[in-house]
């Protein structure tokens, strides 16, 4: 994937982790609301090898971490629709749950039919079933960085989803707690952005600095 924008020359190639650091401030606000507002007929273009622009379904953009919802109804929707699917491919719990299912509807409705009000009902299904039981990721993080990789879990989760763009996040992270998250980038193969207002560490970065130049640094 690459990444363009009216001031740079050329696009920049987004390979598993890429950190941009934009040093004017101006610009860098410019960048931000350009990718929140990002459409494939944007003046900033994400495209892929083929130039075909990414779609605005296909980024996910995260500015504030920690108030990220992990259980948020989109990620829900993804993850009650797999475990739904992974019923299909268990038939004999599948037609253990339907049965269980049948069950208590014939028992509500019977309830129904006993009521004196004129009561209606629809049959639950097995995605119904899973909403209403609650299913939702737990979460368990007490760090910032744990945070952090929980955000590349659910990405990696989100098969639509082809780039991830963190802003701001290098500001609340140690050199350590970068090299692990770029450690669980390359293993996963995932594409991610890192757009920053100042160096982080030594890390291999596009720099734009506050005269437009664009350079890089530490890169292999």
């Amino acid at each position: 994937m690459k990444l363009n924008f009216p001031i740079l020359d050329e696009a920049i190639i987004l390979d598993k982790e890429t950190i941009l650091v934009v040093e004017d401030t101006q610009i860098f606000s410019q960048l931000v609301r350009s990718l929140y507002q990002y459409t494939e007929e944007s003046d900033l273009r994400l495209f892929d090898e083929k130039q075909k622009s990414l779609k605005e379904s296909e980024i996910m953009v995260i500015t504030d971490i920690l108030g990220f919802d992990i259980n948020s109804p989109a990620v829900l929707k993804l993850v009650h629709a797999d475990l739904e699917e992974q019923l299909n491919d268990k038939p004999e719990v599948k037609s253990m749950i339907e049965k269980l299912t049948a069950t208590i509807t014939e028992l509500i409705s019977y309830e129904c039919l006993e009521n004196e009000l004129d009561l209606e009902y629809d049959e639950i299904t097995i995605l119904e079933l899973i909403k209403s039981l609650g299913v939702k990721i737990e979460m368990q993080t007490d760090t910032i960085v744990e945070k952090c990789l929980e955000i590349l879990q659910i990405f990696k989760y989100l098969a639509k989803k082809r780039l991830l763009i963190f802003i701001n996040s290098g500001a609340y992270l140690t050199k350590e707690e970068l090299t692990q998250l770029v450690d669980y980038i390359r293993l996963s193969q995932m594409t991610v952005l890192f757009i920053e207002p100042r160096r982080l560490y030594d890390f291999p970065q596009y720099i734009l600095d506050e005269d437009y130049f664009l350079i890089s640094e530490n890169m292999v």
